[in-house]
């Protein structure tokens, strides 16, 4: 996703007013305040509410997919790697409650919206391949469904590990957890 500096600020915004006010709550008006930016030119980059708030999502869904591939980084061993995508996507960033309010508000709206649940859908797709291709290289002796049901299987617990964490923020089962994420794609 290439933005400019404006369109980046108009998106965080975006993305600040829907944790803040709801996806319903979020006004074009309100994001252009919080961007300090005028209705105008908020108007020049986002033709409507609409285009503004899937861009928003696809920013946040960017995001985190990049931190998840940073992990992996300069990391050579395989299941090194593997292990340093899963806990990618628990980076601090996406465990403070705004970003954990913006993600259950993209999946709920997902189901509603089609641009917005195509966004998501993307990020799952591209997500789980990555993971599909980290788990194949790391045990190259699993056959090719296996390696997918496993990457599978991983997200899912990943999914509800992000539920658990906004709800009650416990170290010790977030750890338990990516453990048990760990041993479910490479054991």
């Amino acid at each position: 996703m290439s933005l400019t500096e404006t369109q980046e600020q108009i998106l965080d915004a975006a993305l600040t007013c829907i944790v803040r006010d709801g996806v319903d709550g979020t006004s074009l008006r309100d994001v252009a305040r919080e961007a300090d930016v005028s209705l105008g030119l908020l108007g020049y980059h986002f033709d409507d509410r609409k285009t503004l708030l899937v861009a928003a999502f696809e920013l946040a869904t960017e995001r985190l997919l990049d931190t998840s591939l940073d992990a992996i980084d300069g990391i050579v061993d395989p299941v090194d790697r593997a292990t340093a995508f899963i806990r990618g996507a628990f980076h601090p960033d996406y465990l403070n409650p705004d970003y954990l309010a913006l993600r259950t508000a993209l999946w709920a709206i997902s189901r509603i919206e089609a641009d917005i649940g195509a966004t998501e859908a993307q990020l799952y797709r591209r997500y789980r391949a990555q993971m599909i291709e980290l788990l194949a290289e790391a045990r190259p002796a699993f056959d090719a469904s296996e390696v997918e049901d496993r990457a599978t299987d991983v997200i899912v617990t990943q999914n509800g590990l992000w539920l658990n964490w906004a709800r009650y923020q416990n170290e010790r089962d977030l750890e338990r957890g990516l453990a048990r994420c760990e041993s479910l794609a490479l054991d």
